[in-house]
């Protein structure tokens, strides 16, 4: 290569500003590196910023200091058991390793505090390995006037009930308030906090935007640059190894030396329409090829990964989604729909009107399904049992407002002949799902697809159901439908790295210099998604791992 005219040098430099890049900038300044972190959109936080902020920590602290049993070598077993071989074991073994080292090392050493999940299972908790609970954990609520550019914090488009700010636990009692009486004490635990948060603008934040706040707000007390509006070009190479980025800044081209290493947390590229179509295909209609379904970032159109294939860097789980069934509202961003499913008094069909899975297994998996189905588009079906009890698609229960009617966003029709013909669903088909559906609820067993019978689908279904939390009639009209879609909340695929997270070759030699974590990279998780997290887990512990790394080069 010719001589490269540094205008900057530090250690360690950061492509992007999710909850792995700012983990690996917090970690790599604790450790006594000079740390600068990119982000190419005037916003920080990536797609983190617009998640639930809840990650996967197999045998945390907090499941100890809660009385809850975990070992490193039954989440290791859960892991290969479903993730098979499709992800190297020394990977595995390292995140099971050192996941519960990061959570420790970020709450010891950074602003970020962590609540337990209480009871929320892994997402095949009765596979070996698996558990019924506390491997999930979410960052603990933090004003966001704590932090000097709050204002540049990415703003969420998750579509909570009531545009509340409370943890998993508070926001999954929510949806069912109205039928349950725990469901309404949790929600009247957390009022005043969001009437405060309303009348005084205190800005409180939870899910992802306080994991990213708090990640922020270390890097602000310990002065680490972050420089907005700094698009990655480039990745520098001498003589084989990264030795820096080439990057625009205000304008103009800069080039940026790195000492100790790069390390790539840019995002995937499920903002890509090219990209999603060349590894995917035209499967899925126009709204999904264009990602208008994704719950992504704005800025994930894979930069990070497209810069190491350009230096020989090899790919993997490029056909490969964090998949989420999504209800799209018009001109609105995507909605998930999660806790929602694992409710009674609804169902999900094809336009054949025929159920075509469990409508409560992770969501991954029923996104995938959704995505694979011959026979789309698919629609939630539900009555007014369901609307009076139950929140969906961000609707408070009992409140639908007459504007999503006339969008269209929901369908709402005295039969179940009517609903048909309004969304183009086979109606004798419907018909007769309904009704097989209806004697299986009423016996409280699915013999179709097992609903409510995983300590998972129970998680989100409502305990004062009976006999089965997560099954009961669609029977009391009016009838409603709202299409749901193979959405997602980002791509799995990326920059293929080794347990040191250090990317490599497609003959598995490393790259030096260069580090990936977060959807820049192929997941430890292969096609599998363990639980709650399993994206922000292995994203900060991989993170975590790269910056410890660099510090040794």
């Amino acid at each position: 290569m010719n001589t490269v005219s540094w205008d900057f040098e530090t250690d360690l430099i950061v492509i992007g500003t999710g909850s792995a890049g700012l983990t690996a900038a917090i970690v790599g300044d604790h450790e006594g590196l000079e740390v600068i972190v990119l982000e190419k959109e005037p916003f920080y936080g990536g797609t983190t910023a617009l998640s639930g902020g809840v990650a996967w920590v197999p045998n945390n602290s907090l499941m100890a200091k809660a009385g809850i049993d975990d070992d490193p070598d039954e989440a290791l077993t859960y892991l290969k058991h479903n993730i098979g071989q499709r992800v190297a074991d020394s990977k595995l073994r390292a995140f099971v390793d050192r996941a519960p080292e990061m959570a420790d090392y970020l709450m010891a050493n950074s602003e970020l505090k962590f609540n337990l999940v209480h009871g929320f299972p892994d997402y095949r908790p009765e596979t070996p390995g698996g558990s019924k609970g506390g491997r999930s954990i979410d960052p603990k609520v933090i004003s966001g006037r704590r932090i000097n550019d709050y204002d540049k914090l990415r703003k969420s488009n998750l579509a909570v009930p009531g545009g509340v700010v409370g943890s998993v636990t508070e926001l999954r009692r929510l949806a069912f308030f109205r039928a349950n009486p725990l469901g309404l004490l949790q929600v009247w635990r957390f009022f005043p906090r969001n009437l405060w948060n309303k009348l005084a603008r205190r800005e409180h934040l939870s899910s992802g935007r306080a994991l990213i706040a708090r990640l922020r707000l270390t890097l602000q007390k310990k002065d680490v640059p972050l420089w907005l509006e700094t698009p990655l070009e480039d990745l520098v190479l001498k003589d084989g190894v990264v030795v820096g980025v080439r990057a625009t800044k205000d304008g103009a081209r800069i080039n940026i030396r790195a000492r100790k290493g790069v390390v790539m947390a840019a995002g995937g590229f499920e903002r890509n329409a090219a990209m999603r179509k060349q590894f995917f295909g035209d499967k899925g209609g126009s709204d999904w090829n264009t990602g208008s379904v994704t719950s992504g970032s704005p800025g994930n159109t894979g930069d990070g990964i497209n810069a190491g294939a350009r230096i020989g860097a090899a790919m993997d789980l490029m056909d490969d989604m964090w998949w989420m069934p999504s209800a799209l509202p018009p001109d609105s961003a995507p909605v998930i729909i999660v806790f929602e499913r694992g409710l009674p008094h609804m169902m999900i069909v094809n336009a054949r009107g025929q159920r075509f899975a469990n409508e409560a297994r992770p969501y991954n998996e029923l996104g995938r399904l959704i995505f694979e189905d011959t026979a789309p588009p698919a629609y939630i079906i539900f009555d007014q049992q369901f609307r009076s009890r139950y929140a969906i698609g961000g609707l408070l229960p009992g409140v639908t407002p007459e504007r999503h009617i006339e969008n269209g966003y929901v369908k709402r029709a005295d039969t179940l002949e009517a609903l048909a013909k309004l969304t183009g669903i086979d109606a004798d088909g419907l018909r007769q799902t309904v009704a097989r559906f209806n004697e299986m609820a009423i016996a409280g067993k699915d013999e179709d697809f097992q609903k409510g019978e995983s300590a998972f689908d129970l998680y989100a279904g409502d305990p004062s159901h009976k006999p089965n939390a997560c099954l009961g009639t669609v029977a009391k009209a009016p009838f409603y439908a709202m299409e749901v879609k193979a959405g997602d909340l980002g791509t799995k695929g990326g920059l293929l790295t080794n347990e040191h997270a250090q990317v490599v070759r497609d003959d598995g030699t490393i790259v030096p210099g260069l580090y990936a974590a977060g959807n820049s990279s192929a997941s430890v998780m292969g096609n599998y998604y363990p639980g709650a997290g399993g994206t922000i887990g292995a994203a900060m512990t991989y993170a975590y791992i790269a910056a410890m790394d660099a510090k040794t080069r």
